[in-house]
């Protein structure tokens, strides 16, 4: 096993998930400077009650929230990192440990998938991770309660601002950028052309157009790849979110993929789609899940070589934006 310098386990169910904001913003950052490791996917051993905060609730996030009720609800879905002490803190002071929104305490999860066999931990071992619980209420134990933190409840969240002393613990260099007004670091270009490869794959009826494309890099650790060319149907759903829109719009009936254009990573990815319909009527939009394959979807990927696609937020638009970074 490597020696590393992040030694403390860390269940995490919601927004510090991959992709998600709390990871770009903070996590990620981490794991880009060696204070946090992606270890693998996790289940915890025992149910828990995850519900979405509503709105009206301090704090107003709509952040998802776990009560320490165990037996109650469901088997939770998350990642496992291992992070360093400065990590952990930062961490802390995020989930609100530090002012007493949260508390934190060890929960048994069991590791999914393949792991990573770097860290010595594999598929179907146990670990004693820590992990952030929320107070018990009546209120919170009446909502709906989720197994997954998926895209579709992460459109629910709206994120404080960034946080100088997180980003600090994070990264320091990041930290100094927010504390003169400026946006994280972002690689805005590679500095010369970079040789591509080209991955073609198909999907079938009933598949997730969005989950299938990002199992398929992540499974093949695809670093930066775009989408070269994609034909082929969806129905009977298909989910967009419209230009503008803060929610989804959900198609129903059977349509014709005029464009699907976009980047993807194992960090996340940025998709956008065109359909048409038996009229000629086009629709377009950003791909969430639940845009499902109705006949076929033939893809063809590029793939960068020596490149990483990474999505921070920028402070200059306020969302998550593609980082161009050489491997």
């Amino acid at each position: 096993m490597p020696q590393l310098a992040a030694r403390h386990l860390l269940f995490v169910y919601g927004t510090l998930k991959r992709g998600y904001t709390n990871w770009q913003r903070y996590l990620g950052i981490a794991e880009s400077h060696g204070a946090a490791h992606f270890v693998g996917s996790a289940e915890t051993v025992e149910a828990f009650p995850m519900v979405i905060r509503p709105e009206g609730m301090a704090p107003a996030t709509r952040a998802p929230v776990l009560m320490d009720v165990p037996g109650t609800g469901e088997v939770i879905c998350g990642e496992v990192f291992r992070v360093n002490d400065r990590c952990l803190e930062a961490m802390d002071i995020l989930e609100g440990v530090r002012s007493g929104a949260y508390f934190k305490r060890p929960v048994e999860v069991t590791m999914l998938e393949h792991g990573d066999p770097a860290t010595g931990w594999l598929a179907g071992q146990t670990l004693r991770c820590t992990a952030y619980f929320f107070a018990t209420t009546e209120e919170l134990l009446c909502l709906p309660r989720h197994r997954t933190y998926s895209d579709d409840l992460h459109l629910l969240y709206s994120p404080s601002p960034l946080n100088a002393e997180i980003l600090r613990l994070c990264n320091p260099a990041a930290a100094a950028a927010a504390a003169a007004g400026g946006p994280p670091q972002h690689g805005l270009a590679t500095p010369e052309a970079v040789p591509m490869r080209t991955h073609v794959l198909r999907l079938l009826p009933g598949d997730d157009l969005a989950v299938s494309l990002r199992r398929f890099v992540q499974e093949r650790g695809l670093e930066a790849a775009v989408v070269l060319a994609c034909v082929g149907s969806t129905g009977p759903r298909t989910t967009l979110r419209p230009a503008g829109a803060g929610e989804a719009r959900l198609l129903d009936g059977d349509y014709e993929i005029v464009s699907l254009t976009g980047t993807l990573s194992p960090t996340g990815h940025h998709l956008h789609m065109s359909i048409s319909d038996r009229d000629c009527r086009t629709y377009g939009g950003h791909v969430l899940e639940g845009c499902t394959v109705r006949t076929t979807a033939e893809v063809v990927l590029g793939v960068l070589e020596g490149v990483a696609f990474n999505r921070p937020v920028d402070a200059r638009t306020g969302f998550k934006e593609l980082s161009v970074d050489l491997l």
